[in-house]
């Protein structure tokens, strides 16, 4: 047993390698940045390891590997490609200069890269071939496949840190903003490559500007045959206790045209919508917490496993199209909702230094959430230097709870010492309106342009929250707390951003000065009216001041600055000042003193 143990792990460690060298352009003999070096196995082409090349051409490609001899492809665009056979020995293998032909030049040529990773310029590509994922993955399985890229529990992905903010498909939005509906419905076998950048707006793109730095954007781009055609995927199980689940996604695809219709539903505790998608449905939000595989709580608020039985369904359509040469239009629709059924039972001995009691809790839980929203996106190339975006949102929320609760604690001696009994019940509705609408024109051809725009974010949230308790404390001094309380809720926040940008170049595309002015107006309400039942009137009308609350938050900003901005292929510099004036407006108008 011993001898098998120890040929086992021998052989799954493989023998150590590491091979290095530097790429050089054979007709100048520069070095040649960012190409694509990596080693497949010989009888069936895996991908074994890869790397990219230094500012100075310098590779290493350092692993594990049992074959006895790997084959060594670079890649770089405009050069043809390298191969050559090493064999894999345990000393270090110095190639030394590598020197690359220039490609021919041709009138017409389609080039197609077996590469694992692709840098051009700004954008990071991956050769989704090149990844080997289990059978029927998805998009989500695939990412957590690619070197940098972190999926979480919930969801979120992180490129080298870096939060995703955007997921498209061939360029174009999939259901909205939420990048989980895309990456847990489409299969990896759809995907032909995975493309990463700055998130960039389609203004930003349309002038040539620098992305956001700090959030990523990915784009999917369809294998050739299948953009043209009907495919999807249908997937459905069923189980003990009456446990069952479903999930569809078909597209229609047509060139630039593409219609998705998803549904799905379950009973085995998975949340049904993500935790993105309940974020922006409850507007503000005070706390958040996670407990554990898909499940998460907000503002007190449990979704996902580990709350009794939950019963989901989605479902929703998507549709995008060119309307004309660089006329894009987007726009989708997505319904949630979940059921969750909780009961519980919990006996519990507590011990201390001089003594023991005994507490008995019994609890009963319903939650109920449903979720409509609507995302559209009109991109309109008025000509070659008119571009307007506008992006309008619609999202409504309903949630409703409903909470009951009976507990004792008892001594030692088996004596009552307390008991308590307790229900409650929750009902918010949740509205959102969003807008964002951005006009752009550009000046000759140094980079000149002038951008108009504006977002505009209207969220109501209402609440209604009947409580009703009484605690019966025993013993030498016996007490009674009931509390029997209507608590009414109003959240608002209207927000409106408006902004202008000129730039002037100074050095056609590459040196540049910004001008901007920035206006912002942001107005929160926060009322929080609690009223104690009336025994004598038989209804909630005695107002409880102590447990209310009437905020109004304003906030004005006037921004103008002025930035210096430097861009070439490789080098971004920019350099700015600016001064806010800002005004904050603070009430209680519950408490004015």
């Amino acid at each position: 047993m011993f001898i098998l143990l120890w040929a086992c792990m021998a052989f799954s460690q493989g023998k150590p390698f590491k091979i290095s060298g530097t790429l050089i352009s054979e007709v100048d003999q520069a070095p040649l940045e960012s190409a694509t070096i990596y080693l497949e196995t010989l009888k069936d082409s895996t991908l074994v390891t890869y790397t990219i090349s230094d500012k100075n051409g310098a590779f290493t490609l350092d692993n594990r590997t049992y074959e006895d001899s790997l084959n060594l492809i670079i890649s770089y665009i405009g050069f043809e490609t390298y191969t050559r056979i090493l064999k894999i020995g345990k000393d270090p293998l110095n190639l030394k200069n590598i020197p690359l032909k220039t490609a021919n030049v041709l009138d017409e040529v389609l080039v197609k890269s077996r590469a694992p990773i692709t840098v051009k310029k700004d954008t990071l590509e991956f050769n989704v071939a090149s990844f080997k994922t289990k059978k029927d993955a998805t998009v989500e399985d695939l990412l957590k496949e690619l070197p940098g890229v972190e999926v979480d529990e919930d969801g979120t992905i992180k490129i080298n840190g870096k939060e995703v903010s955007e997921i498209l498909v061939n360029g174009k939005p999939f259901f909205g903003n939420d990048p989980t509906i895309t990456t847990r419905n489409l299969t990896k076998e759809l995907i032909e490559k995975v493309q990463i950048t700055d998130k960039k707006s389609k203004a930003e793109a349309f002038t040539g500007e620098q992305g956001d730095k700090e959030s990523k954007s990915i784009n999917l781009t369809i294998k050739e045959e299948n953009n043209k055609g009907v495919f999807g995927r249908v997937a459905a199980g069923a189980g003990t206790d009456e446990r069952y689940e479903f999930a569809g996604l078909v597209n229609i695809f047509d060139n630039e045209q593409r219609i998705s219709v998803l549904a799905g539903g379950n009973n085995i505790n998975s949340a049904g919508f993500s935790f993105g998608e309940l974020h922006k449905m409850f507007g503000s939000v005070n706390s958040v917490s996670f407990s554990g595989s898909d499940s998460f709580v907000i503002d007190g608020r449990s979704f996902g496993g580990g709350q009794g039985i939950t019963t989901s369904e989605t479902a929703g359509v998507n549709y995008a199209d060119e309307l004309g040469e660089g006329n894009d239009v987007s726009a989708d629709y997505f319904y949630s909702s979940s059921h969750s059924d909780n009961a519980s039972i919990v006996e519990r001995e507590n011990i201390l230094p001089d003594s023991r009691y005994f507490s008995n809790s019994s609890s009963n839980s319903i939650n109920d959430t449903e979720a409509h929203s609507v995302n559209t996106a009109f991109d309109i190339k008025i000509d070659s230097t008119f571009l307007i975006n506008v992006r309008p949102s619609f999202r409504f929320s309903n949630s409703r709870n409903s909470f009951e609760k009976e507990e004792t604690s008892r001594d030692e001696n088996n004596t009552l010492m307390n008991q308590g009994k307790t229900s409650s019940f929750v009902k918010i509705i949740g509205k959102n309106f969003g807008n964002n609408l951005s006009l752009t024109k550009r000046f000759g051809k140094d980079g000149s342009f002038i951008r108009v725009n504006m977002n505009a974010d209207v969220n109501a949230n209402n609440s209604s929250d009947f409580l009703n308790s009484e605690t019966n404390i025993y013993g030498n001094d016996p007490n009674a707390i009931v509390r029997d309380q209507f608590i009414d809720g109003e959240r608002t926040s209207n927000r409106l951003d408006l902004g202008f940008t000129y730039r002037l170049p100074l050095q056609a595309k590459k040196w540049f000065l910004d001008f901007k002015y920035a206006y912002d107006i942001d107005k929160r309400k926060d009322l929080r009216s609690t009223f104690d039942f009336d025994q004598q009137s038989q209804s909630y009308d005695s107002f409880n001041s102590t447990l209310s609350t009437d905020f109004i938050n304003k906030n004005h900003k006037h921004t103008p600055n002025i930035k210096l901005v430097y861009n070439s292929e490789k080098t971004n510099i920019s350099l700015g000042s600016g001064y806010s004036f800002t005004k904050l407006e603070n009430a209680d108008r519950l408490r004015p003193d």
